[in-house]
């Protein structure tokens, strides 16, 4: 990636359609009590989705809790539209994508509303993060990628050899020869911009990211050789905190929101300036969050 040109700022090259984000910050000492806040929250609100059927048999563990906050988020941005429970379905298709649908009043769907609200969910250490938008019935393709912005503590070098299989060749000679903080940081983007495209596709875990080669500076992006179009990819930065025991831990994630847009260009817009990130991103600890949750089941009109 050359330093020579200048990635697009987000009031350059800012989406048509409003993106937001909402991102869950969690500790990873939850209390039982809190777990099954999220637990039964979830089977109240999606009682008949294929995760609340096979929920019972998860283990309890950090990584099912991460699932039942992306169940969860969802209720969130609906309350802050203040729009009741009840008002609202939650849909997916085969791929595994999901949009919520307004119900009308009698209890059909909103045929005659312009657009949906689609949104995916991702996760990674101790932030769960939402991303969403409107978009038309046929077309609801966003995605999301979150990494934090770390070597696992090993040395960075040592990192992105092991990390090499992700990339192209093409891309590991874009990142030869660069400091260590750089090598990470355009490493995680990469990463971050592929894992946001297979998401938004509704491609299953374990896609060969190789097959993805981009450069955001130059703006371009080929999956299996072949130049993509009609895709905006929004890149920018959050930072997560955690208390583990009396120590606090504040961790920076790298965050890729792609969506479709049907043009026949690509998009990447890199947001930097904090009031940019400000408006993008709404920030809920997880504490918080159970605290507001049966606000969240209200089927009840919200005043």
């Amino acid at each position: 990636m050359s330093s020579s040109k200048r990635p697009t700022s987000a009031t350059e090259g800012t989406m048509d359609v409003p993106v937001l984000c909402w991102v869950c910050t969690i500790n990873p000492s939850i209390t039982d009590d809190e777990y099954q806040a999220c637990y039964n929250a979830v089977l109240q609100a999606f009682p008949d989705t294929p995760f609340a059927q096979r929920l019972k048999d998860m283990p309890r563990n950090y990584d099912t809790l991460r699932e039942l906050l992306a169940y969860i988020l969802p209720l969130l941005m609906m309350r802050q539209q203040r729009i009741p429970r009840k008002q609202w379905v939650l849909n997916q298709n085969e791929r595994g994508k999901k949009w919520i649908e307004k119900i009308a009043e009698g209890g059909q769907s909103s045929k005659h509303q312009p657009s949906i609200t689609g949104y995916t969910t991702a996760y990674d250490y101790n932030v769960v993060v939402l991303a969403a938008c409107q978009g038309k019935r046929h077309a609801v393709n966003i995605g999301l990628g979150v990494k934090r912005l770390s070597a696992d503590g090993v040395p960075v070098q040592q990192w992105a050899q092991s990390q090499q299989h992700k990339i192209t060749a093409k891309e590991i000679q874009m990142l030869a020869g660069l400091q260590d903080d750089l090598l990470l940081s355009r490493f995680i983007i990469l990463l971050t911009i592929k894992e946001s495209l297979i998401n938004g596709l509704g491609q299953p875990i374990g896609f060969d990211l190789s097959r993805i080669e981009c450069n955001p500076i130059e703006n371009w992006l080929m999956v299996d050789g072949q130049p993509l179009t009609g895709w905006d990819f929004r890149l920018f930065r959050c930072q997560g905190e955690a208390m583990v025991g009396e120590t606090q831990y504040v961790d920076q994630y790298q965050m890729c929101i792609s969506v479709y847009r049907g043009h026949n260009t690509l998009k990447f817009s890199f947001v930097d300036k904090p009031a940019d990130i400000e408006r993008l991103t709404q920030y809920f600890p997880f504490d918080r969050l159970v605290e507001v949750m049966p606000k969240l089941l209200q089927d009840k009109h919200l005043g």
